[in-house]
């Protein structure tokens, strides 16, 4: 039976969805996919091979079962099963029908995103509770660190109206003024961190001499040591040029030193910079009372005090992990007790040469051809996107995920082109908009468009291009944000 012409437009009509026929013993009768559609392997090295060599053992096997089930009772089968290759994992959905006797006639329908939202919202689902859980803590915490400078405050300044003597109006003021001063880092590192997290805070990211940006700190610090405690530093003895917000990166290694100083009554404190092709390392280690293992995993956690007795709201390292996770790098944190600690955090490294002047830099930009980075996890189809656009623009291609926002950083690019899958990873986005509110984002689906756009423009893209496209199409979109 010429199943091709058979079914032919009815595949046409369910795309992206497609058809394997597939005889009682499980193997490759036939395969019917729309127009536009390829699959990980072609028809040529499907048809007659055993269909168990495509699978896990555990999918193979249930889907020869079910087929077997379906012949022998009948009656169709409704089957969800993964696929695993090159690291993805990919859901499937297959409806299996009785048809000429002893063949199965499957169609497969990609639910990929179905499981993904799902996903999604059993993780919203969770996060939500433990929202719910922390609001205790904050409570708790709050009501003490906030109660403890604003007593300060009420009691000393009543008794300040009622003092004469100028030796003790000057020492109540002396502490009215250090509450106070304990009062606003409280109220700011609330509000910090909130603005990081609901991805308000602006970050500049611009070229940056890190080896300065180091003896700054440096310069900082040193003269605040005990006598007991050097403070050292190992820092390259060159200029190393990198994009970073200078800023935040000294927001990060001044919360690490003041924690130090605080564990920290005799040895060093020792501030270090490391690079390699990809990241540069800062690292701030110390000789202090250390940190157990048990509360290694919750450090960077809201609220989390290793001491009660220490002044501090616990969110400090919580508002560093954001801000390290804004700059695209990692941060990370080893102890042993009654030895010490080690805080370290990486940022997105690419060797910068420096230019002579701002003017030839200013130059060299406005020649520059626009730059697209593209991510998709389908080689086909960024060779495709790559013949249709390199004879305009500059291409970064991705299709590791956990890449993007390191990539963004490093190449700076004009507009941004995603594969949905990219969409279902909303934190993603949201960083790429934190640093640039502005820049082009556009998802490609292969999905319900209308859903798919509405959901890819929630979470901050731009647009939406359904595939597959053409080249016109695709250099169209292209015009329409950049030129």
């Amino acid at each position: 039976m010429d199943w091709e012409k058979q079914y032919k437009t009815l595949v046409n009509t369910l795309y992206p969805n497609f058809i394997f026929v597939w005889d009682e013993n499980f193997h490759y009768v036939d395969v019917i996919t729309p127009e536009g559609l390829r699959l990980f392997h072609t028809r040529e090295e499907l048809i007659g091979q055993d269909a168990r060599q495509f699978y896990s053992p555990e999918v193979g096997e249930l889907l020869s079962t079910n087929i077997k089930e379906c012949l022998k009772k009948n009656q169709w089968k409704e089957v969800e099963h993964h696929i695993e290759l090159h690291g993805t994992r990919y859901y499937y959905q297959a409806r299996i029908v009785p048809v000429d006797g002893n063949k199965a006639f499957c169609l497969i329908q990609d639910i990929g995103d179905r499981v993904r939202r799902m996903e999604e919202l059993l993780t919203q689902r969770q996060r939500a509770e433990e929202s719910d859980k922390m609001k205790s803590t904050f409570l708790a915490n709050m009501s003490h660190e906030i109660r403890t400078p604003l007593n300060a405050i009420v009691g000393f300044s009543e008794l300040l109206m009622n003092e004469d003597n100028p030796e003790k109006r000057h020492k109540y003021v002396d502490i009215i003024r250090s509450s106070n001063s304990m009062l606003l880092r409280i109220v700011n590192d609330i509000l910090d961190l909130s603005r990081l997290e609901a991805g308000m805070s602006e970050f500049r990211f611009e070229e940056t001499d890190v080896s300065a940006l180091m003896m700054e700190v440096m310069e900082v610090y040193l003269p605040k040591m005990e006598p007991d405690v050097r403070f050292l530093t190992e820092i390259p003895d060159k200029n190393i040029m990198v994009i970073t917000d200078a800023n935040r990166v000294k927001q990060v290694l001044y919360n690490f030193i003041s924690n130090a100083e605080k564990h920290t009554k005799r040895g060093a404190i020792t501030l270090k910079l490391e690079e390699d092709d990809e990241y540069l390392t800062f690292s701030v280690s110390d000789t202090g009372r250390g940190i157990s293992e048990d509360k290694l995993e919750k450090i960077f956690n809201r609220f989390e005090k290793l001491d009660r007795f220490v002044q501090g709201t616990g969110l400090g390292l919580a508002i560093c992990k954001s801000i390290v996770d804004q700059l695209g790098g990692k941060i990370n944190v080893t102890s042993k007790v009654d030895q010490g600690s080690v805080f370290s955090f990486t940022i997105p490294y690419r060797y910068i040469p420096q230019r002579e002047t701002i003017g030839s830099m200013c130059e060299l930009d406005g020649n520059r051809r626009k730059k697209i980075l593209v991510v998709d996890t389908s080689e086909d189809d960024l060779q495709y996107i790559r013949e249709v656009l390199t004879k305009k623009y500059d291409l970064v291609e991705i299709m590791d995920f956990e890449k993007i926002v390191s990539t963004f950083i490093l190449d700076q690019p004009n507009l941004v082109l995603v594969n949905m899958d990219v969409v279902g990873k909303k934190d993603i986005l949201t960083k790429i908009r934190t640093i640039t509110p502005s820049i082009p984002i556009i998802a490609m689906t292969t999905s319900d468009f209308y859903h798919d756009q509405h959901l890819a423009i929630e979470n901050g893209c731009t647009d939406v291009l359904s595939k597959p496209f053409s080249p016109t199409k695709l250099r169209e979109m292209m015009m329409a944000f950049i030129v």
